[in-house]
């Protein structure tokens, strides 16, 4: 009898570790649930950094990047309330567009007067 109530003991407290390990691990994805992490190449950053300058070109850059990734596709438009987040009115949204363009990192399909313009992402891992 001795024997059973050891063994009882023993999967009791197998069964409460296992539980509090569960709940562990459900509470950290809580946790990360509504964050979003923005992950690119490092050669991408340098590249960006190396052919363009100003803080909202790299924020543009950024965004199209992750864009592109979770769209699954080279061509994006890119939603104004994702930007008006990250403090870049539409004006400076069009200069940095007009920058990456120029530096070969993006190209620029207009669309109509009120539609968003598809930005195809041209940068290539070397």
């Amino acid at each position: 009898m001795n024997g059973q109530r050891n063994l009882a003991e023993w999967d009791a407290e197998i069964e409460a570790e296992f539980q509090h390990t569960v709940a562990a691990n459900k509470a950290a994805g809580q946790r990360k649930r509504g964050r979003q992490h923005v992950g690119f190449p490092w050669a991408f950053l340098v590249d960006v950094c190396r052919l363009t300058e100003g803080r909202v070109v790299l924020v543009l850059a950024i965004c199209i990047y992750r864009r592109t990734h979770v769209c699954r596709s080279s061509t994006v438009t890119l939603p104004l309330e994702e930007l008006e987040e990250l403090g870049v009115s539409r004006r400076r949204k069009n200069e940095a567009l007009a920058k990456l363009q120029a530096a070969g990192l993006i190209q620029i399909e207009s669309a109509g007067a009120g539609r968003s313009a598809r930005v195809t992402l041209l940068w290539q891992p070397s």
